[in-house]
């Protein structure tokens, strides 16, 4: 379908030139030399079909969603108290032939039975998947135990010091302490009652645990009103989003317990307990005011949207960052509502800005590249010089081509993600479905009528 307009009369180029007349194309949305979208032009387009309940998918709110580290796609669904698992090849999955089993994700609930809304996940190379409900706490399901299964934990263990003695503890960090003094563990006892309660989404972090309440108070926030909105985790860290002190929290991994899965594999499972303020609240870059996504690059840095002023997009840490009026990546009128950042093995950054309904790559640079999830259409158009032929003066009318992106696609994207093949997936929060797109230089740029 094109789009036919004709003689713009604001469009009015006086050009002061001798016998002759010269055509200037017009702008186009992607600031190409070449005003015509042509063959061999790079792209990215739609991957069908969409997940979408036309083919079968019921989701209600996609709110975030992620690449597991191992293949697996997890999609929060706000609405359905309910993290949808997808394989890479598009059927949902509850029980797979690899041993998986994702049943305690597709009703989602808390150690007291009450229902969770997620709102934000993220999984750790150990396997634990995070997740945040807007709340001052933080679960973790382990997707590992749930494959191997849990045959028993540690209730007590025996530790032995140089000169012999010994002593039964059930304390972890008392245990850390005593290691450190040269003792060593010498037995354990194992218990099989409530093993169910590992396998089950459990409190990672609770700010408002009596204890690790004092340590969030040392740094100068409010343990009942933290409301997690972001999570990524790098190493031994996860690290939060706070939407309420407009703050970006790092909590670090403690041993929580000793389990002995079925497999006879001892395995540690942890908790967090909060050690830094990473990032403070502010107006300026490197600082955040009401965080949403988080995300961790290759070179370690942090990346993170927000919705408060006046940058959308910061990073901290890493190699490089990003520079006000140096990176296209950093320019304040560029989104509206940036919900969620998302990179590739390569760095190449994507955020999803929401309000304008499209998801905007970018390079490891920070230099623009992409949309995503807009249509491209050709539009037919006149163009009225008045040129100066010797002392007169003529109008000269001309046909010309170009193209634009309209952003007709999505509605509210919440949250982008990409794979290891480079398949860009999108949470198309208000259509209830998830939309893949995909980098190409086939000629495609038909729209539906």
């Amino acid at each position: 379908m094109r789009y036919k307009i004709t003689k713009l009369p604001l469009i009015l180029l006086v050009i002061m030139l001798a016998n002759c007349g010269v055509k200037l194309d017009l702008p186009t949305a992607t600031n190409s030399d070449n005003p015509i979208f042509g063959a061999g032009d790079t792209s990215y387009i739609r991957v069908s079909p969409d997940w979408s309940s036309d083919n079968g998918y019921q989701f209600s709110q996609p709110w975030d969603i992620i690449v597991g580290a191992d293949g697996y796609l997890f999609v929060a669904d706000h609405s359905q108290a309910a993290i949808h698992v997808i394989s890479a090849a598009g059927p949902e999955v509850v029980l797979d032939a690899f041993g998986n089993d994702f049943t305690a994700l597709a009703n989602l609930k808390d150690p007291d039975q009450a229902a969770v809304y997620p709102m934000a996940i993220t999984q750790d190379t150990r396997l634990n998947l995070f997740i945040a409900d807007s709340s001052n706490r933080l679960l973790v399901w382990n997707q590992y135990l749930n494959n191997v299964g849990v045959d028993s934990f540690a209730i007590a263990i025996q530790l032995t010091d140089p000169e012999s003695a010994q002593l039964w503890v059930s304390n972890f960090d008392s245990i850390a302490a005593l290691e450190t003094e040269g003792w060593s563990v010498s037995d354990i006892k194992w218990s099989a009652e409530h093993i169910d309660q590992w396998l089950a989404p459990r409190l990672f972090w609770d700010a408002s645990d009596s204890l690790e309440a004092i340590q969030v108070n040392r740094y100068f926030v409010d343990p009942d009103s933290v409301r997690v909105t972001g999570v990524s985790a790098s190493g031994d860290q996860c690290f939060i989003g706070d939407a309420h002190a407009n703050a970006i929290l790092g909590l670090t991994y403690v041993p929580a317990a000793l389990l002995m899965t079925s497999t006879g594999e001892p395995i540690l499972v942890y908790r967090g307990t909060m050690t830094e303020r990473t990032v403070s609240t502010g107006t300026g870059n490197g600082t955040v005011n009401a965080p949403k996504g988080l995300a961790h690059g290759p070179d370690g840095g942090l990346f993170y949207t927000q919705w408060g002023e006046n940058f959308s997009v910061h990073k901290v840490g890493g190699s490089n960052g990003f520079e006000y009026g140096e990176d296209d990546i950093m320019e304040i009128e560029r989104y509206l509502k940036a919900s969620d950042v998302s990179l590739d093995g390569i760095g190449n950054i994507y955020v999803a800005d929401t309000d304008h309904d499209k998801i905007q790559q970018f390079t490891a640079n920070g230099e623009f590249a992409f949309n995503i999830g807009t249509s491209r259409v050709l539009v037919d158009s006149t163009i009225i010089d008045t040129i100066m032929v010797g002392s007169d003066s003529q109008i000269v009318q001309r046909d010309t081509t170009f193209q634009v992106e309209i952003a007709d696609v999505l509605i509210s994207p919440r949250s982008v993600a990409v794979d290891g093949r480079g398949i860009v997936y999108i949470a198309d929060t208000q259509n209830n479905r998830v939309m893949r797109y995909r980098l190409s230089t086939e000629l495609d740029y038909s729209i539906d009528n």
